[in-house]
């Protein structure tokens, strides 16, 4: 499922891909069809497109968790009461 704060699943966060369920291995999709039949090298250089991709997709989530984190942080603060003590006021000190 995709997160809020992301914006991704967690699954293509740590793994580079998106989840394909075994249903969709035994009918095959394009995407399945395009993987078995690109040779040695060209796995090579996708991978490493795949990484760097990853690490957009990584910063990415990383720039929507700040956001998220910003926004409950803000909506939080608007209900905090700030209260100021002065030279002289009683408060209760807990041990």
């Amino acid at each position: 499922m995709v997160r809020t704060p992301t914006k991704a699943t967690p699954f293509s966060l740590v793994y580079e891909c998106e989840f394909v369920l075994p249903l969709k291995i035994q009918i095959p999709s394009l995407r399945i069809t395009l993987t078995i039949e690109v040779t040695h090298e060209d796995k090579h250089r996708l991978r490493l497109q795949e990484l760097e991709a990853l690490d957009d997709k990584r910063l990415q989530a990383q720039q929507q968790i700040e956001l998220y984190q910003a926004l409950i942080t803000k909506a939080f603060n608007k209900k905090v009461n700030q209260r100021i003590s002065k030279k002289g006021d009683l408060v209760l000190a807990v041990k």
